[in-house]
């Protein structure tokens, strides 16, 4: 027996205990249901709104439905990822949803034939707003810059709210991830006032959520009732206040042969969470006309004639703005030669026959284009800036990105092996200009040098990840690597990595590992951890983590394919869930690869043993003849630190390393062996 809007009322109260936030990971998971509850538990003129909303939807009758367009604005909240949406996308997802809250998606045809009789048209459309709050125009999408896009919420909403003092616009909010986990969330009518109402959406997910989201906007529940928790063999005993929606514990797969309250369960319903969505039943379709049409729930404001024209989405509007110019590229970073697409992405006003765009490339081939959307071939090593004019009937703005394309000469790196100890007190600028490091995301809390702890040497690379914006990331970047001479079975890579827990709830702090071969214009990832696999400590470390020798572990991965190329890099990519410090030590390009120079050269043999050297330690060297030979110990930043210097026979010469490497630190160092018909490296470590 289907409950009454009075009893589903009573249901919501009762659930005022449930959680705040929901965990839940599916793709459509929302707290729609607990945040509503959390507002009803705490304010009494929340309440009395509620019960006066259903009872007007509970009166109505039916004859103010029809088609309702209703206002909408999409404001990007984002750092210049990817939650940075196209106007492209956000417009084909709209036109999407659309189709959905109208009964005409093309997929209604694979819906079970028990519920083909009762598919619901809900009557509904979305228009992006042509007229914002200051009378401007505009193209109903906004952008907005900000790291609350990784932990969104309510806070959010003051961050850009076009509903203060009236209710004109749907507001959506795209955002990279939520706080309480979720995919998308808004109030149920007649709890909340203009400022807050509207729906938080993870961009990644937007077209997927909109509908369902949209759903509860105009009153609906999940289809197993008034929580966030579908499968829980309770919600049989619960019920979503709609007639022919059958009774379920709610889906969490395409299962359209489920029956889990003893009839077919509706997994294909938009308010399911069953990734198979495509319907409303007809009661729900007349359940969200009713919630339309409520003066307390305010969603009667929306689809007024008069704000209709307030907000310019009336049937024949038009206008002529000049947009908000913004831009991306393919790629900012290539080799010599190297081709970069440019997409338009400029907000604020729509595309007309008088547009005209207008972009410079210097450096570039062509240099400058009238396409909207052009490719442009950078040929000469070099950092270039790009603008882009666009002139409208309304007038003309230009926007400009200083050093968006940065061009690399293909080789003329470090010639592998290479080893990074962070021991140059410049890092990551070190002393020598081959051998510096670079930073994305640079300022802030970002990769440092830290003397705070290492595996080896004295100091190492850290990343403060506790107090940097959870969702947020940092990478840092070797400088090129000349592997030509390297062969693909030696392209190896080591590093030490060293990294603890804050807490012991569900974490995704992450550290992943990219090589390029092309300058950086693509990226392999070889090495991803993250959560309990990243840490390295045990123990949850509740204070700054300063790791001892036993916090340290040695990471392996596989360079194959990079063997043989003349610029390859490396970029260590670490993700803060605001968990603790991350350490890098050691870094280790190639370490099995043979460190000689193939020249007409009189060493035929040289060794180090044993190594890591101790004070017994000698190098052996066979030299085919009598020459001069200079033997060097060289740190691994460039360093010389010890010499010696003499005519050595033919055949085998024993030298003893104590007195030169006894004052060395702990660290990996370089012998390099001169003489006058070629010359040879070992490497050798000192613990």
């Amino acid at each position: 027996m289907k409950f009454s809007f009075y009893r589903k009322l009573a249901f919501v109260l009762s659930f005022f205990t449930l959680s705040f936030l929901s965990t839940f990971a599916q793709l459509h998971t929302c707290t729609t249901h607990s945040m509503t509850d959390a507002v009803l538990a705490n304010s009494e003129e929340a309440r009395a709104n509620r019960e006066q909303f259903l009872r007007e939807v509970a009166e109505f009758d039916g004859e103010r439905s029809g088609l309702k367009v209703i206002p909408t604005v999409v404001h990007i909240i984002h750092n210049n990822g990817s939650e940075n949406l196209t106007k492209e996308t956000i417009i084909n997802a709209i036109e999407e949803v659309n189709l959905e809250l109208t009964a005409q998606n093309s997929n209604l045809s694979s819906i079970v034939s028990s519920f083909q009789p009762i598919i619901g048209n809900a009557q509904f459309e979305l228009r992006l707003a042509k007229i914002d709050p200051n009378g401007d125009c505009t193209d109903g999408i906004t952008r907005t810059e900000s790291q609350l896009t990784y932990d969104a919420g309510e806070n959010v909403k003051d961050l850009i709210n076009w509903n203060d003092g009236s209710r004109k616009y749907l507001q959506v909010w795209l955002v990279f991830s939520l706080s309480n986990q979720a995919g998308g969330y808004t109030f149920l009518p007649g709890t909340t006032g203009a400022h807050n109402n509207g729906i938080i959406i993870r961009a990644a997910q937007f077209q997927q959520s909109l509908t369902h989201e949209f759903g509860h906007w105009t009153n609906l529940n999940h289809t197993w009732g008034p929580t966030n928790e579908p499968g829980n063999t309770s919600n049989c005993s619960f019920d979503d206040g709609i007639s022919d929606t059958p009774n379920t514990i709610g889906s969490s797969g395409c299962n359209t042969s489920q029956i889990s309250c003893g009839s077919l369960d509706n997994v294909q319903n938009f308010m399911d969470y069953s990734g198979c969505e495509r319907m409303f039943t007809l009661e729900q379709a007349s359940t969200m006309q009713a919630a339309a049409n409520s003066s307390t729930g305010g969603r009667n404001q929306y689809w007024a004639a008069s704000n209709l024209i307030a907000t310019g989405t009336n049937d024949g509007y038009s206008s002529s703005c000049t947009p908000t110019v913004d831009f991306a590229l393919s790629s900012d970073h290539g080799c010599e030669g190297f081709t970069v697409n440019f997409s338009d992405n400029s907000w604020g006003a729509d595309q007309d026959a008088t547009w005209q765009w207008n972009w410079n490339f210097p450096g570039g081939s062509p240099s400058s284009s009238t396409d909207q959307e052009p490719s442009v071939t950078y040929n000469t090593a070099g950092t270039y800036n790009v603008s882009l004019t666009i002139t409208t009937a309304a007038g003309a703005e230009t926007h400009t990105i200083q050093n968006a394309v940065v061009v690399s000469q293909y080789g003329g790196g470090i010639v592998g092996p290479y080893l990074e100890g962070m021991e140059d007190a410049g890092f990551p600028n070190n002393a020598d200009p081959n051998m510096v490091w670079t930073i994305e995301s640079p300022g802030g809390l970002t990769w440092q040098r830290s003397t705070a702890a290492s595996y080896s040497g004295g100091a190492s690379a850290r990343i403060n990840l506790r107090s940097i914006t959870s969702g947020k990331t940092h990478s840092l970047i070797s400088p090129p690597l000349d592997l030509s001479n390297v062969e693909n079975a030696d392209a190896t890579m080591t590093f030490r990595l060293a990294h603890s827990n804050r807490n012991s709830t569900d974490h995704t702090e992450r550290l992943r590992v990219y090589v390029s071969r092309n300058c950086g214009e693509t990226w392999s990832l070889r090495y991803n951890k993250y959560g309990d696999n990243l840490n390295t400590a045990g123990a949850n470390v509740g204070s700054t983590f300063v790791p001892d020798a036993s916090d340290w572990r040695l990471e392996e991965l596989n360079l194959s394919g990079m063997g043989g190329e003349g610029h390859v890099l490396v970029k260590f990519e670490a993700t803060s869930d605001q968990q603790s410090y991350l350490y890098l030590d050691d870094i280790n390009i190639t370490p099995n690869a043979p460190m000689g120079i193939a020249e007409n050269t009189a060493v035929q043999n040289a060794r180090i043993y044993p190594n890591p050297i101790n004070g017994t330690s000698q190098l052996e060297i066979v030299l085919s003849e009598a020459t001069h030979t200079t033997l060097s110990i060289v740190n691994m930043v460039g360093q010389q630190l010890a010499v010696i210097d003499r005519k050595l026979p033919a055949g085998v010469t024993r030298i003893a390393l104590d007195s030169y490497a006894s004052d060395l630190n702990a660290g990996v160092y370089l012998l390099h062996i001169r003489t006058d018909k070629g010359s040879d490296v070992i490497r050798f470590v000192k613990n």
